[in-house]
């Protein structure tokens, strides 16, 4: 029985956790620019602009990070 049960490693700073990783931040800035123009207060469109633009930066650098990494996998793949 103990040889039909196979164990995978976590993808642990993979490709799949680093976009995971990069959608929750996105989220994360996203709802903190509804919570900025919500409560209001000081400069609120400012604050709501600026965490939009760090989300938006957050997947810009994922999916260079992604298509780097796809260029260095196939490079090494051609090396070899």
């Amino acid at each position: 029985m103990d040889d039909l049960v196979t164990e995978r490693p976590l993808d642990v700073g993979g490709p799949i956790s680093r976009r995971a990783a990069a959608c929750a931040n996105a989220k994360w800035f996203r709802a903190l620019a509804w919570r900025a123009l919500r409560d209001g207060g000081p400069r609120a469109e400012l604050r709501a602009a600026n965490a939009r633009a760090a989300a938006h930066i957050v997947l810009r650098k994922a999916k260079r990070d992604a298509v780097l990494g796809k260029m260095v996998a196939e490079a090494s793949a051609v090396a070899e």
